[in-house]
Protein backbone atom coordinates (compact mmCIF):
# COMPACT_ATOMS: atom_id res chain seq x y z
CA UNK A 1 0.00 0.00 0.00
CA UNK A 2 1.83 3.05 -0.87
CA UNK A 3 1.90 6.23 1.46
CA UNK A 4 -0.50 9.32 0.84
CA UNK A 5 1.45 12.02 0.06
CA UNK A 6 0.42 15.60 1.33
CA UNK A 7 1.00 18.79 -0.48
CA UNK A 8 3.10 21.68 1.23
CA UNK A 9 -0.28 23.77 1.66
CA UNK A 10 -1.82 20.98 3.79
CA UNK A 11 1.46 20.09 6.11
CA UNK A 12 1.55 24.34 6.76
CA UNK A 13 -1.96 24.04 7.60
CA UNK A 14 -1.54 21.01 10.00
CA UNK A 15 1.57 22.86 11.35
CA UNK A 16 -0.72 26.22 12.01
CA UNK A 17 -3.70 24.08 13.25
CA UNK A 18 -1.63 22.81 16.31
CA UNK A 19 -0.33 26.06 17.05
CA UNK A 20 -2.37 27.52 20.25
CA UNK A 21 -4.47 30.57 19.93
CA UNK A 22 -3.64 34.22 21.10
CA UNK A 23 -1.91 37.20 19.95
CA UNK A 24 1.44 35.54 19.13
CA UNK A 25 0.12 33.11 16.73
CA UNK A 26 -2.56 35.35 15.04
CA UNK A 27 -1.00 35.59 12.22
CA UNK A 28 -0.54 31.59 11.36
CA UNK A 29 -3.34 31.65 8.82
CA UNK A 30 -2.20 34.74 7.02
CA UNK A 31 -0.34 34.24 3.76
CA UNK A 32 1.48 36.87 3.74
CA UNK A 33 2.76 37.13 7.62
CA UNK A 34 6.38 35.72 8.25
CA UNK A 35 5.03 32.94 10.71
CA UNK A 36 3.13 31.69 7.70
CA UNK A 37 6.20 31.50 5.25
CA UNK A 38 7.90 30.07 8.45
CA UNK A 39 5.40 27.45 8.53
CA UNK A 40 5.66 26.89 4.98
CA UNK A 41 9.23 26.60 4.93
CA UNK A 42 9.17 23.64 7.59
CA UNK A 43 5.91 22.01 5.29
CA UNK A 44 8.53 21.80 2.45
CA UNK A 45 10.56 19.86 4.81
CA UNK A 46 8.07 17.17 5.82
CA UNK A 47 6.91 16.69 1.96
CA UNK A 48 10.62 15.56 1.37
CA UNK A 49 10.49 13.48 4.40
CA UNK A 50 6.99 11.86 2.58
CA UNK A 51 8.52 11.32 -0.42
CA UNK A 52 11.56 9.41 0.93
CA UNK A 53 8.35 7.98 3.20
CA UNK A 54 6.92 6.82 0.18
CA UNK A 55 9.60 5.44 -1.76
CA UNK A 56 11.03 3.79 1.33
CA UNK A 57 7.34 2.37 1.72
CA UNK A 58 6.58 1.07 -1.57
CA UNK A 59 10.28 -0.59 -2.38
CA UNK A 60 10.87 -2.24 1.02
CA UNK A 61 8.32 -5.70 0.31
CA UNK A 62 11.07 -7.87 -1.00
CA UNK A 63 8.90 -8.70 -4.31
CA UNK A 64 9.04 -5.50 -5.83
CA UNK A 65 12.27 -4.08 -4.33
CA UNK A 66 15.39 -2.19 -6.25
CA UNK A 67 17.23 -0.95 -3.30
CA UNK A 68 16.81 -2.95 -0.70
CA UNK A 69 17.53 -6.48 -2.50
CA UNK A 70 21.23 -6.60 -1.45
CA UNK A 71 19.78 -6.24 2.57
CA UNK A 72 17.04 -8.78 1.85
CA UNK A 73 19.59 -11.35 0.72
CA UNK A 74 22.19 -10.60 3.70
CA UNK A 75 19.57 -10.71 5.97
CA UNK A 76 18.25 -14.43 4.66
CA UNK A 77 21.80 -15.54 4.25
CA UNK A 78 21.84 -15.21 0.31
CA UNK A 79 23.92 -16.75 -1.41
CA UNK A 80 23.85 -20.48 -0.09
CA UNK A 81 24.10 -24.11 -1.10
CA UNK A 82 20.70 -23.72 -3.01
CA UNK A 83 20.46 -19.97 -4.05
CA UNK A 84 23.05 -18.33 -5.47
CA UNK A 85 21.98 -14.52 -5.32
CA UNK A 86 22.95 -13.63 -8.68
CA UNK A 87 20.96 -13.60 -12.01
CA UNK A 88 18.34 -10.72 -13.00
CA UNK A 89 16.59 -8.62 -10.51
CA UNK A 90 13.19 -10.73 -10.69
CA UNK A 91 14.80 -13.91 -9.71
CA UNK A 92 16.70 -12.38 -7.43
CA UNK A 93 13.31 -11.27 -5.49
CA UNK A 94 12.21 -14.46 -6.12
CA UNK A 95 14.66 -15.81 -4.10
CA UNK A 96 14.10 -13.50 -1.51
CA UNK A 97 10.37 -14.22 -1.39
CA UNK A 98 11.53 -17.95 -1.42
CA UNK A 99 13.62 -18.03 1.32
CA UNK A 100 11.09 -15.98 3.49
CA UNK A 101 8.56 -18.55 2.91
CA UNK A 102 10.87 -21.53 3.50
CA UNK A 103 11.35 -20.16 7.10
CA UNK A 104 7.76 -21.24 8.06
CA UNK A 105 7.08 -24.72 5.94
CA UNK A 106 5.17 -27.47 8.00
CA UNK A 107 2.97 -28.56 6.11
CA UNK A 108 1.91 -30.38 2.42
CA UNK A 109 0.67 -26.93 1.27
CA UNK A 110 3.45 -25.00 1.92
CA UNK A 111 5.76 -27.59 -0.32
CA UNK A 112 3.29 -26.72 -2.72
CA UNK A 113 3.41 -22.69 -2.20
CA UNK A 114 6.96 -22.89 -2.57
CA UNK A 115 6.81 -24.45 -5.91
CA UNK A 116 4.36 -22.14 -7.53
CA UNK A 117 6.83 -19.46 -6.99
CA UNK A 118 9.19 -21.10 -9.71
CA UNK A 119 5.59 -22.07 -11.74
CA UNK A 120 5.79 -25.52 -11.03
CA UNK A 121 2.92 -27.91 -9.52
CA UNK A 122 4.54 -30.07 -7.23
CA UNK A 123 1.91 -32.44 -5.43
CA UNK A 124 3.42 -34.46 -2.10
CA UNK A 125 2.49 -38.12 -1.23
CA UNK A 126 3.71 -39.67 1.78
CA UNK A 127 4.48 -43.84 1.92
CA UNK A 128 4.31 -46.06 4.71
CA UNK A 129 5.40 -49.00 3.00
CA UNK A 130 8.10 -49.92 -0.09
CA UNK A 131 5.02 -52.20 -1.28
CA UNK A 132 2.67 -49.01 -1.83
CA UNK A 133 4.02 -47.42 -4.41
CA UNK A 134 5.25 -49.12 -8.35
CA UNK A 135 8.77 -49.07 -8.40
CA UNK A 136 8.90 -46.09 -11.12
CA UNK A 137 12.07 -44.42 -9.57
CA UNK A 138 15.02 -45.02 -11.52
CA UNK A 139 17.19 -42.02 -8.95
CA UNK A 140 16.60 -43.95 -6.29
CA UNK A 141 17.30 -47.70 -5.21
CA UNK A 142 15.16 -49.67 -2.91
CA UNK A 143 16.15 -52.86 -1.54
CA UNK A 144 13.68 -55.34 -1.70
CA UNK A 145 11.57 -55.66 0.93
CA UNK A 146 12.97 -52.56 2.95
CA UNK A 147 10.69 -50.42 4.61
CA UNK A 148 10.29 -46.72 3.58
CA UNK A 149 8.60 -45.20 6.47
CA UNK A 150 8.34 -41.43 6.69
CA UNK A 151 9.42 -41.54 2.73
CA UNK A 152 7.82 -38.31 1.06
CA UNK A 153 7.29 -38.52 -3.09
CA UNK A 154 7.41 -35.28 -4.37
CA UNK A 155 6.16 -34.82 -8.35
CA UNK A 156 7.37 -31.96 -10.46
CA UNK A 157 4.79 -31.24 -13.23
CA UNK A 158 6.95 -28.76 -15.60
CA UNK A 159 7.55 -28.61 -19.14
CA UNK A 160 8.95 -31.29 -20.96
CA UNK A 161 12.71 -30.95 -19.75
CA UNK A 162 15.73 -33.18 -20.77
CA UNK A 163 17.42 -34.47 -17.57
CA UNK A 164 19.71 -36.85 -16.92
CA UNK A 165 19.21 -39.61 -14.39
CA UNK A 166 22.64 -39.52 -12.59
CA UNK A 167 23.78 -36.95 -10.58
CA UNK A 168 27.16 -35.28 -11.85
CA UNK A 169 29.32 -31.94 -10.09
CA UNK A 170 27.47 -29.60 -12.09
CA UNK A 171 23.51 -28.88 -13.20
CA UNK A 172 21.56 -30.68 -16.15
CA UNK A 173 17.83 -29.72 -16.78
CA UNK A 174 16.11 -27.26 -15.60
CA UNK A 175 17.93 -24.97 -12.82
CA UNK A 176 14.66 -24.32 -11.16
CA UNK A 177 13.66 -27.75 -10.34
CA UNK A 178 17.40 -28.12 -9.33
CA UNK A 179 16.47 -25.19 -6.70
CA UNK A 180 13.78 -26.43 -5.74
CA UNK A 181 15.31 -30.09 -5.31
CA UNK A 182 17.90 -28.29 -3.24
CA UNK A 183 15.49 -26.48 -1.06
CA UNK A 184 13.24 -29.43 -0.48
CA UNK A 185 16.27 -31.62 1.05
CA UNK A 186 17.04 -28.96 3.63
CA UNK A 187 13.30 -28.18 4.42
CA UNK A 188 11.97 -31.96 5.11
CA UNK A 189 11.66 -33.41 8.74
CA UNK A 190 14.77 -35.02 9.40
CA UNK A 191 13.35 -38.43 10.12
CA UNK A 192 11.94 -38.28 6.67
CA UNK A 193 13.02 -39.51 3.17
CA UNK A 194 12.38 -37.71 -0.10
CA UNK A 195 12.08 -38.75 -3.51
CA UNK A 196 11.50 -36.42 -6.56
CA UNK A 197 9.81 -38.00 -9.71
CA UNK A 198 8.83 -35.50 -12.68
CA UNK A 199 5.79 -36.10 -14.25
Amino acid sequence: MAVKTLTRETHAQRLADYLPGGRLFSSRNIASSNLRKFLLGLAHEMTIADGHLCNYQNDIAPSVTTYFIDEWEKALGIPDSCLTGTGALVERRRDVVLKLAALGVQTVEDFVYIGSLFGITVTVESFMRHSEFPLIFPLYLVPSGAQLKFTILVSFTVAAVSRFPLTFPFTLGDSAVTVLECLFRRLKPANCDIIFQQV
